[in-house]
């Protein structure tokens, strides 16, 4: 649930900041919200490590973006080292000093720092939409949003759904427990003393122990 109040724009972190002093006291809710960053953080990079693996070790989304620029400014200009001279290769190196392999800031890190998605009371907002939307800023945090904010799909059989044959009542559904019938029983004589009430009790054995048995002859025989 904390993560899920993270992943939306409107709240981010201060939610959690703002909620947890009401829920723990004291130290406490200090402990428990570094415990959500800490948590948070870890899941974060399981996405970065399966994102990296995916694109054969690209990285971040700004790692990855930049690695994939350089190579194709190169690729650009090994086409062109048949042509002649115009500056390209030039070009090309400054880029790739410019450019730096790893991202400073992670996804998450942007994602916190930068402002709340401000809307009025009342108006609607569609997270899933927005982090689509964004995904192209957030290319990795998007996929962990998504992966938390989604709602799993379950299915049902089509059959039992207009069917009603395997919610009939049969032989193994109609028994009570025999604590359940020893409770029937004691309330129905005691609700027939205190109103002082006679009648016939008719009674059907049906995988009675002894006990419950005796304590139906019991019954009986108290109340003829």
């Amino acid at each position: 649930m904390a993560f899920g109040a993270v992943m939306d724009p409107r709240m981010k972190f201060i939610v959690i900041e703002y909620a947890y002093p009401k829920i723990y006291h004291g130290d406490e809710s200090m402990r428990n919200v570094q415990h959500v960053r800490c948590l948070l953080y870890e899941m974060y990079e399981e996405y970065v490590r399966s994102s990296e693996a995916e694109f054969d070790g690209d990285g971040g989304i700004a790692g990855g973006s930049s690695r994939s620029t350089t190579n194709l400014l190169q690729s650009v200009d090994h086409q062109s080292t048949s042509k002649k001279y115009s500056g390209w290769h030039d070009f090309t190196s400054f880029v790739s000093s410019k450019i730096s392999p790893r991202p400073i800031k992670s996804d998450l890190d942007n994602y916190l720092e930068d402002g709340l998605e401000l809307c009025s009371e009342g108006q609607k907002f569609d997270v899933i939409a927005w982090w689509k939307n964004n995904q192209a800023k957030y290319r990795i945090l998007s996929r962990m949003a998504v992966d938390i904010l989604s709602i799993p799909v379950s299915t049902v059989a089509s059959e039992s759904t207009f069917s009603a044959g395997e919610r009939v009542v049969h032989t193994y559904r109609s028994k009570l427990g025999v604590d359940t019938v020893q409770a029937l029983l004691c309330g129905s004589n005691w609700v027939r003393c205190h109103y002082g009430l006679k009648g016939r009790v008719k009674v059907i054995f049906v995988h009675a122990s002894f006990v419950d048995i005796y304590l139906v002859f019991h019954i009986l025989i108290y109340e003829h």
